[in-house]
């Protein structure tokens, strides 16, 4: 099994399926997190981390993605809708 690693570009998430149609796809980890931080205040960004890092430390599927619900009503508590619904 072939795996491709990529920023979630539009292009290259094409091209992947055209050129290596076996092949899965993942999201790189630190693109992602960046996309994130890109709408979080700077006072925050520590504490979103560890949000996220919490996601990410689970052992299931499953389990990370009740943690990212979780996390999801968190942030929304905390006004960040952007933050949220980014991905």
């Amino acid at each position: 099994m072939k795996l491709i690693v990529g920023d979630k570009c539009l292009g290259m998430l094409e091209a992947v399926g055209e050129v290596f149609p076996d092949a899965k796809y993942q999201r790189c980890v630190v693109n992602f997190y960046r996309n994130v931080f890109s709408v979080v205040p700077k006072s925050k960004v520590k504490f979103v981390a560890k949000m996220l890092k919490a996601i990410h430390a689970q052992e299931s599927k499953k389990a990370s993605r009740e943690k990212a619900k979780l996390v999801v009503e968190e942030l929304r508590q905390m006004k960040l809708e952007k933050t949220a619904t980014k991905h």
